[in-house]
């Protein structure tokens, strides 16, 4: 029960104030519109919550400390997709100018959707823009696919492009004796579409499917990523795995895939596609810096694959160049990010929870230095950890999205070596008491003030 005191004078009530602004910095956000703002910076996740998806918003303090701002969650209107269990997927929330896209997952009815947020840059607070001014309701876009997880931005001439990908479902075997999870079907709502996106008004319209997937043998897609320039757009996809087994049996096991595309117009070209039997559960991918590589991390792998939990691929064929390890055996490698001075790569294990740092040569290629080149998260049960981020300073972010809903904090030493912050992980307080079937974090993204 809550006890109320009587304010007898303006001195207490100074003291009062006082003291509430000291311990403010704990928990959420005391600041907020006109409140005199003590971020540096923002960071967002979406909930992925089937009953409402919302964005988590977060403070980040110019120590690498976090706290959740007034309004947060911010609801998108529409459904996520958590109570189907863990599914992968990069780039579900995505800046663009002032606006936050972010992908709902869940049937909205049927297909998936994306909601646009105009982003105060002051104070981290978002406003949804509608997205269908002919009627009376507040209307997200059509994501014209099942279950949307990823979106990818390019600028061209002008023109703001965006690429949304429909992963449908993720069918996979577990454990051995092997239990089918779901089945390899037909659809065409397992694509790739293609929108202009206005940065003006906020408002996305559709443009085409640029690419479907309907057998579904090699999976839905994971992530989309354009290159610097916009004229290229890759797409990575989840295969069949067949995990928490002592190995993958291969005559189950389906490979996942990584596709080359030229872009130009809103049409998608295909110049390369890789696959490799026993690599399956491909999910993080990035371009290097130049461009002419790309860098995938491929969570469910045959025994005799094992050095192949990061990939390095041509950037034109997608023919593999290089590959290795990361900390451990099944550590499950999922999220990829080149760090802001483009000289290291950052990979996120699910199930190890690890942090690993890879150099990024001058020529793109990768190699390893430090011994050991991984940290594990602090706190964190098997199974949790996620997308990264990287603030302007130099903090690294980690979501614990699937089990503890929460963010590990990291410094980076300029070899790359990570450091867990005293105060990390952060619990999310509007997440306190969720389950995996509740929440399950999809994408982690920020600005700078």
């Amino acid at each position: 029960m809550k006890k109320y005191l009587r304010l007898r004078s303006p001195i207490y009530l100074f003291i009062l104030f006082l003291t509430a602004t000291l311990i403010g910095g704990c928990g959420s956000d005391p600041s907020g519109p006109g409140a005199g703002d003590q971020n540096a910076g923002y960071l967002y996740t979406s909930t992925n919550d089937n009953s409402g998806n919302g964005v988590v918003a977060l403070g980040r303090r110019s120590d690498g400390s976090l706290v959740e701002l007034p309004g947060s969650p911010y609801l998108t209107g529409a459904a996520g997709d958590a109570a189907d269990g863990d599914f992968d997927t990069q780039g579900g929330v995505r800046i663009i100018g002032d606006y936050l896209l972010v992908v709902n997952a869940g049937s909205n009815p049927v297909n998936g959707s994306v909601s646009v947020f105009r982003i105060n840059r002051g104070n981290g607070s978002l406003v949804r823009i509608d997205q269908n001014s002919a009627t009376p309701e507040m209307d997200n876009m059509d994501s014209h696919g099942e279950r949307s997880v990823s979106i990818a931005s390019a600028t061209i001439g002008g023109t703001t492009w965006v690429a949304v990908a429909n992963q449908f479902a993720n069918p996979n075997y577990q454990k051995s004796p092997p239990e089918a999870h779901g089945a390899v079907m037909s659809s065409a709502a397992r694509n790739i579409a293609v929108f202009t996106f206005d940065q003006s008004t906020g408002q996305l319209t559709f443009n085409r499917v640029g690419v479907t997937y309907s057998d579904g043998t090699n999976g839905g897609p994971t992530t989309v990523v354009f290159n610097g320039d916009g004229s290229k757009l890759i797409a990575s996809t989840w295969g069949v795995p067949h995990f928490d087994t002592p190995d993958a049996d291969l005559t189950l096991q389906k490979p996942g895939r990584l596709y080359v595309y030229n872009f130009t117009s809103g049409a998608l070209t295909q110049t390369g596609m890789y696959e490799e039997v026993g690599v399956s559960g491909n999910i993080g991918i990035s371009w290097s810096p130049n461009n002419q590589f790309i860098y995938m991390a491929n969570f469910n792998l045959h025994s005799s694959k094992e050095n192949n939990s990061v990939t390095v691929h041509d950037g034109t064929t997608g023919a593999k160049v290089q590959n290795f390890a990361t900390a451990e055996r099944n550590d499950e490698a999922c999220w990829t990010l080149v760090s802001n001075d483009r000289t290291k790569l950052f990979t996120v294990s699910f199930t190890g929870n690890n942090v690993s740092t890879f150099d990024i040569g001058s020529d793109d290629r990768l190699t390893v230095s430090l011994s050991p080149n991984f940290i594990t998260r602090r706190a964190a049960p098997p199974q949790d950890s996620k997308e990264p981020y990287q603030s302007a300073d130099g903090y690294l972010y980690v979501a614990g999205a699937f089990k503890t809903h929460s963010v590990a904090i990291f410094s980076v030493a300029a070899n790359g070596a990570l450091t867990e912050l005293a105060g990390s992980p952060f619990a999310v307080p509007s997440s306190v008491g969720k389950t995996n079937m509740q929440q399950a974090y999809i994408g982690l993204t920020g600005f700078d003030k």
